[in-house]
């Protein structure tokens, strides 16, 4: 009896969302999908990436700023001693 190793390589992890679609957009994705010679999953997911990829980090940072401004606040003199300690600086 032979053992069989699989070899398993980690995805990240993917999350899902329905969305709708109106079917002019639909037809037209279709289409530059095809053209591009990839099914059209695959051709939003990776338009998602490269809009996602070419953002503007400024102004993610800028919009993170205003809505989410945890750790815009000052260490207290005993946390930045204590940071320090803990990474050697």
């Amino acid at each position: 009896m032979e053992a069989t190793v699989r070899k398993t390589t980690s995805k990240p992890a993917m999350r899902r969302k329905v969305i709708d679609i109106k079917p002019d957009t639909f037809r037209g994705l279709s289409v530059i999908a095809a053209s591009r010679g990839t099914n059209l999953k695959h051709f939003i997911e990776s338009s998602l990436d490269e809009l996602v990829e070419s953002y503007d980090d400024a102004a993610i940072f800028r919009y993170l700023q205003q809505t989410d401004p945890e750790g815009q606040e000052m260490l207290s003199d005993e946390e930045q001693v204590a940071f320090e300690k803990k990474y050697g600086l």
